[in-house]
């Protein structure tokens, strides 16, 4: 994630709403998420139905991916798959993970931007139980829709009360996006070491 992400993101959610955010916050959260954030703190969209929408896209992304693989549990052994980086034995371990510590399993792959959605479809094509997917899946959409939405939106309310006492607010904008940046990098960079250890 770069500072134009957010400089055309944040103009994009405000122009299309409330429904296009939840359709784009299923497919690819968490930028999108601090987009609808920052628009949140600046007064164009209400915050709590913002946090609503992030979590409703982040759970039904993996509601979507967990039905993909429960029902057609063979596609995740096929070429396309191993080109993805699902092989026989990340599917073996995400399998025997699930078998013996299902709750685990599901945080390291949700968690997880290496393994992720790959991930989640092949929870499903193991046939996991559902409310053995869906509790661990929402306890942890919970807190992970909630840090982007407020990450977004103390980063905009930030700059907007520094605005109003600095007149360089082109200034204010761009350490504004660095410190979104940062905070980002940082979280991707934790998150990718605890899935790399999961799946090595």
């Amino acid at each position: 994630m770069n500072s134009n992400d957010l400089s055309v993101l944040v103009p994009w959610v405000i122009n299309h709403g409330y429904l296009i955010f939840w359709v784009v916050a299923t497919i690819e959260g968490p930028i999108t998420t601090i987009a609808a954030g920052i628009a949140a703190s600046l007064g164009y969209f209400n915050i709590f139905i913002i946090m609503a929408l992030a979590l409703a896209g982040d759970l039904g992304g993996d509601l979507l991916y967990y039905g993909i693989g429960y029902i057609s549990y063979n596609v995740i052994r096929s070429p396309f798959f191993r080109y993805l980086g699902l092989n026989e034995k990340r599917l073996g371990k995400i399998e025997s993970l699930l078998h013996t510590r299902p709750n685990r399993a599901v945080f390291f792959i949700k968690i997880s931007p290496v393994v992720g959605p790959i991930g989640i479809i092949g929870i499903g094509a193991t046939r996991l139980k559902f409310k053995k997917f869906f509790w661990p899946a929402l306890c942890m959409a919970i807190p992970k829709s909630l840090f982007f939405v407020l990450l977004g939106f103390y980063s905009g309310e930030a700059y907007a009360g520094l605005n109003r006492v600095i007149a360089d607010g082109q200034t204010l904008a761009i350490w504004g996006i660095a410190v979104v940046v940062v905070v980002y990098l940082i979280y991707l960079k934790v998150v990718n070491q605890i899935s790399k250890k999961m799946i090595e």
